[in-house]
Order: structure tokens, then sequence, then C-alpha cells
């Protein structure tokens, strides 16, 4: 029991002390595997966005700067020094619900490169970023020039091709290095930008006449347009109801891929709202969301759910303020009120 009390004191430091930085940094950690913390920084899904850079950069020296500290501390508790690995690079994600569909979980390319980078080229107690995020920084010249640049290994994609890796330093500073301890520690950093997901779109029209429960005049493009997406058919009606004495064009659907095929097909975007569950068959809410914004990022969205994920949605999922989500059962007057909020906004 002394041994697992040793383990679990030594990496909840390690958890405690690395989460406190990045939460202070406006960043949001997704999981630890292992002995390795996922997180990225929001605020960074605006590539033009100077201060959110700056906040992610300023946190990995951060980290590295405190562990001095730390390893002090851990040293006067017999306890062996962390050492870092950190690794970074900027791309599109996924998102997923995960477990009983209480959580959201991170994925994608972007992960699995940097998670790659990370553990193979990446080096103790520096940071190194992928060559996307290299490049996000070139293009923000206020940023760009606060450091300097060197040529780390590149990482094998293929025989033939090759993506570069950077070490990040800051113009004349010096990280110290430490170069007798064991690696205790990985970090990666993620940005969340959000990513289409490809499906069959062989059911067309045809598809959507049986499962669409109402048939709306798609010239009538000055109508205010409201499409809603659950894969119960209750609970459809249900908001059909309560919708039913405002001058509504309303289009429903139990199929969320046939629902976005419809979309897909419209000719104007104007004054449309749509309304969706999250926990749905073959498209849940996230990834119908991602290929709405990916057709036309002016639509407007409203998630209605049942589960209670609400701030984890909204510090997750890039754009989504809190008069978007809803939980059900919903309040006939809160709905009401917040659909024509959202359609005049």
């Amino acid at each position: 029991m002394e041994g697992l009390d040793y383990i679990r004191k030594y990496y909840s430091t390690f958890i405690n002390s690395v989460s406190d930085s990045i939460k202070s940094s406006s960043g949001k950690v997704i999981k630890n595997i292992g002995d390795c913390l996922l997180f990225y920084f929001p605020k960074t899904s605006d590539s033009n966005n100077l201060d959110a850079f700056r906040e992610a950069i300023d946190c990995e020296f951060k980290i590295l700067n405190e562990r001095y500290k730390i390893n002090k501390e851990l040293c006067n508790q017999n306890l062996p020094p962390f050492s870092y690995k950190i690794s970074l690079d900027y791309g599109l994600l996924d998102l997923a619900l995960v477990g009983d569909y209480s959580q959201v979980d991170l994925f994608g390319s972007t992960i699995n490169l940097c998670s790659k980078i990370n553990s193979s080229l990446s080096v103790p107690n520096e940071i190194i970023i992928g060559d996307n995020f290299y490049r996000v920084l070139k293009s923000l010249p206020l940023v760009f020039n606060d450091f300097d640049f060197v040529e780390n290994s590149v990482y094998k994609i293929t025989n033939s091709t090759g993506y570069p890796t950077y070490k990040l330093k800051r113009k004349n500073t010096l990280i110290q290095k430490s170069t007798n301890f064991n690696d205790k520690c990985s970090v990666s950093v993620k940005q969340l930008n959000l990513s289409s997901v490809t499906h069959d779109q062989d059911n067309r029209y045809s598809s959507r006449k049986e499962n669409d429960l109402s048939s709306p005049n798609k010239k009538n493009n000055n109508k205010q347009k409201i499409i809603l997406v659950d894969d119960e058919q209750d609970i459809l009606f249900t908001y059909r109801l309560i919708l039913e004495n405002y001058d509504y064009s309303i289009t429903s659907f139990t199929d969320p891929s046939i629902a976005l095929n419809y979309i897909k097909d419209l000719s104007d975007f104007n004054n449309l709202l749509v309304v969706l569950d999250i926990r749905m068959k073959n498209l849940n809410g996230f990834q119908l969301h991602q290929q709405i914004k990916a057709i036309d990022p002016t639509i407007k969205i409203l998630f209605i759910t049942a589960l209670d994920i609400l701030d984890e949605l909204i510090s997750i999922v890039p754009g989504i303020s809190q008069d978007q989500i809803m939980r059900k059962p919903v309040n006939n007057k809160i709905f009401t009120n917040t659909v024509e909020k959202l359609l005049i906004s």
C-alpha cells in the first residue's frame, strides 16, 4: 500500500501542477493518459487571435519554469524530480461522446500526429511544435518574431514525405535543460477546430421526402425556417405543437444524415435555425453541428439535450454560448423565446 500511495502522490503532484497552469491560461484539460495530459486552448480556434496564441505559448514556458520549484519540493520528500516533454500542434479535431454519453472526448489525425511527435521526436524540457503550428505562428508576425525556431527532427509520414518539427525558444532567453531526469511527464497540446466527417450522400431528395414530417416551400426564402432534428418522433411532435402558433416554416427529421442532405440542398441559409439533439444514431449532435457549420458557418444552431454536459459543451465547442443550449424537457415559453431570439440575431 505504501508503494501505491507513493505513486499516487507522485503523479497527482504532476497532474495538479500542470493542470493549474493550463486552466490559468484559458486552456482546457481533456484527459490524462498514464503520465500524459491532453489539453488544448479553445480561444486559438480564431487563427488571428494574437493574445490567445501568446497565452497558449506562455503556458508551456510557465510549465517548464515552475518545474524547478516542484522538483525542489519533490526532493524534500525523497521523490524523484520531473522531466517534461511538451509537444504542440494545430489542426482539425473531431468530438465524440464517450462512456454513458456524459463526457466529451477529442480525437483525430492532429492528436495522433502530435502524440507521435511527443513520443519519438520531443526533447526533455524543451517545447517542440509541429509544422502546422509553426506555419500558423509564421502568419502572425507580432507573435512569431518573439521566438526563435530551431529545426528539430523530421517525422517520417511515408518514405518520401516528412513532417518538420521545431524547438520553440524565446528570443534572448535560455531555458535550462535537465538531462539527468527520467521522463516522467508527457504533455500534448491541441487546438479545437472542428472537422467535417464524410458520409454517404446517395439517399437524397427521395429519401428525405419519406422522412420529412412537413413539406415547406424551399423557394420561400423570406420566411423564417426551422429544421428540427431528433431521433424520437414524439419529441419532434412536441416541438411542432409548441411552435404551431408562430409563422415559421418547420421541417422535421428523425434521421440526422437525411437532415444534413436536406440542408446541403437549400439555396439560401438566411433566417434558418437548426434545432438538434446531441445523442442520436448515425450522426450525433456534435458531428451534425460540425458538418452544418462546414456548409455555412452563419447557420444558427440550438442544442436541446438531456445530457448533463452543458458547461463542458460550452467550453469545448467554439462559438457555442449558453443561449444556444437548452435542457430537456423544455419549458414552452423559454423555448419559443429562445427560438425567436436566435432567429432575429
